[in-house]
Parts: structure tokens; C-alpha cells; sequence
């Protein structure tokens, strides 16, 4: 009897350490991770595009062309110093909260991914009350060698 529960115990053994080793190589698993990367990406990077604090401007722009690949990247850098003279001269102060996201399209081996995107921005200026918007937003992504990077944002309406 105890030499049969023994054998059972280590056939039990070693059915859970092969599915453990076999899920570790599991082609859905790596793109689940890619999903979650994208996810947590695309979340970081629309924050960060959707801040601005007049105060710190020119390292708010400079964060967001951490988050940014591609044209989007160009467009912002050549823009800089318009959007810091902007904020300052407004005294802009814009928090964002991404509340919801959900990954439209993944090509782990392309390189590319597209995410819609629900974000809150509570935006302040001189002179005016603070506004509350919330904005649907079609997100692109790519990755890059720092990994996965906001390369195109527009309205999803």
C-alpha cells in the first residue's frame, strides 16, 4: 500500500513538473506576456503624453519622448519648445488617468500592436476653473529595443 502511494506521489511529481516546464515554452503564454507588456506600456506612455505641469516642462516633454517612437517621436521633439512655451505661458497643469484599456491587435513578431484606450485629464490654466475630459483614444504601439513605445495617438470618437 505505502509502496503504491509512493509511486503515485511521484508520478503526481513529475506530470506537474513537465506541465510546468512545457507552459514555460507555451506559444500563448509569450504572447499573453507581450499583451500584458503592451498593456502596461501603452498605460505609462498615455499617462505621461497626457501630463503637463508648467512648472516642469521642459522635463515633462523630455518624459514624453521617452514614451515615443517613430513620427510621433519626430513630431513631438520638433515641437518642444512650443508645447513647454505653451504650458508656461497658460500655466497649464494637466493630470492624466488611463481607466481602461484593451489590446485591438497584437503582431509580437511584427513588432506591433493597437490598443483602445479610455483616459481621464483633469486640466487646470490661468484664469479658468479646472476641467475634467475624458477621451477614447486609438493608440499604436511598437516595439523598440527599450521596449514597447507609443508611436501614433489619435481620437477613437
Amino acid at each position: 500500500m505505502l509502496a503504491v502511494l509512493a509511486a503515485l506521489a511521484v508520478a503526481a511529481a513529475a506530470w506537474t513538473g513537465w506541465s510546468w516546464w512545457s507552459a514555460s515554452d507555451d506559444a500563448e503564454l509569450t504572447v499573453a506576456r507581450e499583451r500584458d507588456a503592451v498593456v502596461a506600456a501603452a498605460t505609462e506612455g498615455l499617462a505621461v503624453l497626457n501630463t503637463m505641469d508648467h512648472r516642469r516642462a521642459q522635463a515633462d516633454v523630455a518624459r514624453w519622448l521617452e514614451v515615443t517612437t517613430g513620427q510621433l517621436a519626430k513630431d513631438l521633439s520638433g515641437d518642444r519648445e512650443l508645447h513647454q512655451r505653451r504650458a508656461t505661458d497658460t500655466a497649464t497643469v494637466a493630470t492624466a488617468t488611463v481607466n481602461r484599456t484593451a489590446v485591438a491587435e497584437l503582431d509580437p513578431g511584427a513588432g506591433t500592436a493597437r490598443l483602445l484606450a479610455v483616459v481621464d485629464v483633469r486640466l487646470s490654466t490661468r484664469g479658468a476653473p479646472p476641467a475634467d475630459t475624458r477621451s477614447r483614444l486609438d493608440v499604436q504601439l511598437n516595439r523598440t529595443e527599450s521596449g514597447w513605445k507609443v508611436s501614433a495617438v489619435q481620437s477613437a470618437g
